[in-house]
């Protein structure tokens, strides 16, 4: 088989691409393909399992080798118009090169990774290329300056927006501030501390983020503003150029949460400065997690699942994926219920109705411990365990009209103190696919990159959201507290395949 396979989503990407990037409604789609390979050739690690051929049912476009690579293409000798380029040969070498297998002998292999390289870059594409960004400035950060990453020790060279032109700014919105200290250097911010001139100065400056974000060359905003403990004291954090971005490995947050002693410690990442960023499931009770397309999502959430492998109190997980092809590392995990993700919507439903009767027998439990918690059970003798349901594609699921909203609510409302939790996903935060019973019930959310600021007032009860910088870039809203920006850990396949093997020889 010389065939590429392709999902809708990846095909409406494909489509973005071409009329939104590229400015060609009529452009062909092996050249957002073509851009995909190329990033993800500059990725040390292999593609995974999931960037295989997606199943059947998922397929809404394919294309040929001939297309993808210009196999087979010559000039015709009689022609005097241009030759159609044929890049077959030295894709092919790029590949043996960097996976070690000659796949000019063995023609299944070469197109195996080669699929897997296409979507995985298209991943890459979707989540780092935002909405309303110039998909040329995206060529030249991701393929053309990120081939040779800068030091993120070299501050002069990371910083990319200086004081003078911050300064210069302040200067044309009419706001006085001056620098105090040096600059600190976070993943993908550099935050500035400032004092400001006069009281005043701080609403000015709250109210015209954009118009300083424009006066620096930041288009796409993204600038953040929060007070800090002194008089007039503030601190604004700049995002850098994706090129000078540093990426933030699970295993750093992994370190965090090992010996964590809280009940349900999860984490999805790091705050600006780089710091693991820590809370309770347990606490939250439950939680809401949106963002667009490319936005991370699905890494956010295998973050939060990896977390949970690790709890102190090993829960029991509920997978539920709609799609069907985002979270198989799991399947065969020793603590998901039946050992595996569920992918029918009508089992699911089933399993939901059986989780709200079970929460009514836990509650028989608790009163017969005279436990006003799962956490006063346990302590008194209680077999009982917390219990995760992770739901990706809430939209899809409620919109099937299957019958999923009725046990969701009861679960919403009335499953924390028998430790049953929810966690739900969706990539359209709307109020049809996230109903007014499941956000009074749900109080703690994450917003990761939406198209408009409506999208974050569903999700966070405010703006901000529209502002971030996609790949897995976040703002955490816990139940009582502010928000907070952190950026989502790279989570791999073999990262949850060793979460897994461990939870499993436990």
């Amino acid at each position: 088989m010389d065939r590429l396979f392709f999902t809708e989503d990846e095909k409406t990407l494909f489509e973005r691409i071409l009329s939104e990037g590229l400015g060609q409604d009529s452009g062909f789609m092996w050249w957002p393909v073509r851009f995909a390979v190329a990033r993800s050739l500059q990725i040390d690690e292999d593609p995974g399992e999931r960037f295989k051929v997606p199943p059947s049912r998922l397929r809404a476009s394919e294309l040929h080798l001939r297309q993808v690579t210009g196999a087979g293409q010559r000039a015709d000798p009689v022609s005097t118009g241009p030759a159609d380029p044929d890049y077959d040969d030295a894709i092919m070498l790029l590949l043996t090169v960097k996976h070690g297998v000659d796949v000019f002998a063995d023609q299944d292999r070469y197109i195996d990774l080669l699929q897997r390289h296409a979507r995985r870059g298209l991943e890459i594409i979707g989540s780092s290329w935002a909405p309303g960004r110039s998909f040329h400035d995206w060529l030249l950060d991701e393929l053309y300056q990120g081939a040779a990453p800068i030091d993120a020790d070299d501050a002069e060279g990371a910083f990319v927006v200086g004081w003078p032109s911050i300064a210069r700014g302040l200067d044309q919105i009419g706001v006085g501030a001056d620098p105090v200290g040096e600059p600190v250097l976070g993943p993908r911010l550099t935050r500035y501390p400032l004092v400001l001139g006069g009281v005043e100065d701080f609403e000015r400056l709250r109210k015209r983020l954009g118009d300083l974000a424009f006066a620096i060359g930041l288009a796409s905003g993204g600038l953040v503003l929060s007070r800090e403990q002194g008089e007039r004291r503030v601190v604004l954090d700049v995002p850098r150029p994706s090129a000078t971005w540093r990426n933030v490995p699970w295993a750093s947050v992994r370190a965090e949460l090992t010996g964590v002693t809280r009940g349900l410690a999860v984490s999805p990442g790091v705050d600006i400065l780089n710091t693991p960023f820590v809370f309770d499931l347990a606490e939250a009770p439950h939680l809401f997690v949106a963002g667009a397309t490319g936005s991370g999502k699905s890494v956010c959430l295998n973050a939060l699942m990896l977390s949970l492998l690790m709890s102190r109190e090993t829960p029991e997980l509920v997978i539920i994926d709609p799609k069907g092809v985002d979270y198989t590392d799991y399947d065969g995990c020793v603590r998901l219920r039946e050992g595996k993700v569920v992918t029918d919507m009508g089992d699911a439903v089933g399993l939901l109705k059986r989780l709200a009767q079970e929460m009514d027998q836990r509650q028989n439990e608790l009163r017969e411990f005279g436990a006003r918690n799962i956490a006063e059970a346990m302590a008194a003798g209680s077999a009982m365990r917390r219990i995760v349901v992770v739901i990706d594609e809430l939209a899809d699921f409620l919109m099937g009209k299957t019958g999923a909203e009725e046990p969701l609510v009861r679960l919403a409302q009335k499953a924390r103190a028998v430790g049953i939790h929810l966690i739900l996903a969706t990539q359209r935060p709307e109020a049809a696919t996230f109903p007014g019973l499941l956000r009074s019930n749900i109080p703690s959310r994450i917003a990761l990159t939406v198209q408009k600021a409506t999208d974050s007032r569903i999700i966070l009860d405010e703006a901000g959201a529209e502002n971030l910088l996609m790949r897995g870039d976040m703002l955490v809203k816990l139940v009582g507290r502010e928000p907070v920006r952190v950026h989502g850990a790279q989570v791999t396949s073999q990262d949850i395949r060793s979460a897994v093997a461990v939870a499993n020889a436990q």
